[in-house]
């Protein structure tokens, strides 16, 4: 322990060599904790300006997510990644000054041993020179500090190895900083010096409140940051106070001075930070504005890959279209007579619908005979009594009968029923019969499919609510049963 405390030590001795005053001592030596301490403290103040900035969003996802409590945590958290900022960062400086309280209070609770480098023994020894006992080394060395420096003659005359030992007056205008305050003063022996000692509390805990009204003055006046004081910050302002009076009132005065000492420094740091902190809000302001065009650039490039995507996609299925169609033009490529014609740019092989060459001795000939089985079946059924022969399909006629009478079909309707009774049983989805019937190069809607179907079967079934030859697959499709 002594490693660490020596060199505080050393320090607070050469500036009571410098200054010949304990208290002045002890406040320069608060001085230059602050300065080493100065970089770390701006850096909190940073963090505490960049979570000011954040308390609106704060509160809207604290809104938002009132009853998802987990949820809040991971908005809050992703929240605190997007603005790149740090919680614990604006809290953790202001802690920093009680470490070095810690060991200014080991040095000073031990003066004899770590600034008059008083043994044990020699400790003894003054002890009993001055009260007629021996005290407590590690705990009353306080009791007897003021009376080693009064006193110092005769101590060396005891001690001659003492002769070096240097002369530390412990009193501070008139007030001995080796004592610890009392909050009833006016019970001391002696009230004058008994009311100094009392008034160093006071003044800690004032200067507290004052730090923390300049504080939030500078954040809300100077740097825009902060209007009002949130429940936090006010619980800070009373709760810091009363911990400054109660360290005060129970450590030496020497540390109350010392903490005054801070708190005025801690004000003058915050007037000395204004400059800093504007560069840093306006560098901030400027990310955020940067981050946001950024985000808005992103977006922008989303939507023009996913535009071009579409567009390439649209582009792919219509050159597939078009090659479909124009290996569909080519397989089923129509001839008049035995000479192949030439096609156009814009032809269009369903607006002149042409057959495959026959000769026309066999059309005739196909003709004569479907003209004499007409007449047999005429005079058949004039013969017989009307019975139901089925449905029956001249796909070389382009005619379809139905008991005998033959039905007027548009040429889509006969092309649908062609279609599904070259395949019986075998369903046929909306797309197939849409591809298949009306081509590659359709771009309807696929309810017209579910529309020509409907036409056909009122016009070839009995019953079409009940049909017996085209049938509907539920989820499926459609398929052309024999109407047994």
């Amino acid at each position: 322990m002594s490693i660490i405390l020596t060199p505080f030590a050393k320090l607070l001795l050469l500036f009571y060599d410098l200054t010949g005053s304990y208290g002045v001592s002890l406040i320069l030596f608060g001085l230059v904790i602050r300065l080493i301490l100065f970089p770390i403290f701006l850096k909190g103040r940073k963090g505490m300006l960049s979570m000011s900035g954040l308390a609106e969003k704060q509160k809207v996802l604290q809104q938002k997510y009132a009853r998802d409590r987990v949820k809040y945590s991971q908005e809050l958290q992703r929240l605190y990644e997007e603005e790149g900022v740090k919680p614990s960062s604006g809290c953790l400086w202001s802690f920093l000054p009680l470490p070095f309280l810690m060991v200014l209070y080991a040095i000073v609770r031990q003066p004899l041993t770590y600034l008059l480098n008083m043994t044990q023994d020699q400790f003894n020894v003054v002890s009993n020179l001055l009260y007629g006992n021996v005290l407590d080394y590690r705990n009353q060395q306080l009791q007897m500090a003021q009376d080693v420096f009064l006193n110092h003659d005769k101590i060396v005359a005891a001690v001659p190895e003492l002769a070096n030992m240097p002369q530390i007056d412990f009193t501070f205008l008139g007030v001995n900083l080796s004592q610890t305050p009392h909050f009833m003063f006016w019970k001391a022996d002696d009230i004058g010096a008994a009311f100094g000692l009392w008034l160093i509390p006071v003044i800690s805990a004032a200067l507290g409140v004052v730090s923390m009204i300049v504080t939030n003055h500078i954040n809300g006046k100077v740097l825009g940051t902060r209007r009002t004081m949130d429940q936090s910050t006010r619980m800070t302002m009373f709760i810091m106070p009363l911990f400054s009076l109660w360290i005060c009132f129970t450590l030496p005065a020497a540390l109350g001075v010392y903490w005054i000492a801070n708190s005025l420094f801690a004000m003058l740091q915050e007037v000395l930070n204004i400059p800093f902190l504007r560069s840093f809000l306006k560098k901030q302001e400027e990310a955020k504005v940067k981050r946001r065009e950024e985000e808005k650039e992103r977006v922008k490039r989303e939507k023009q890959a996913q535009a071009e995507a579409k567009k390439k996609a649209a582009e792919e299925m219509r050159r597939i279209q078009m090659e479909r169609k124009l290996n569909k033009s080519i397989a089923t490529a129509s001839r008049e007579g035995i000479r192949a014609y030439a096609r156009g740019r814009l032809y269009d092989p369903e607006r002149y619908p042409t057959f495959p060459y026959q000769d026309p001795n066999d059309l005739a000939k196909q003709a004569q005979e479907e003209q004499q089985r007409l007449a047999e079946e005429q005079k058949t059924a004039k013969a017989k009594p009307e019975a139901d022969d089925g449905l029956r399909i001249s796909r070389s006629s382009g005619m379809v009968y139905k008991n005998g009478r033959a039905l007027e079909l548009s040429a889509r309707e006969f092309d649908i029923l062609c279609f599904l009774s070259a395949s019986p049983g075998r369903v046929f989805s909306r797309e197939e019969l849409m591809e298949q019937v009306w081509g590659y190069d359709y771009y309807g809607d696929l309810r017209a499919v579910d529309v020509a179907i409907r036409r056909l079967r009122e016009k070839i079934e009995d019953e079409p609510a009940s049909p017996r030859y085209i049938i509907t697959k539920r989820g499926m499709g459609y398929y052309f049963a024999d109407g047994e």
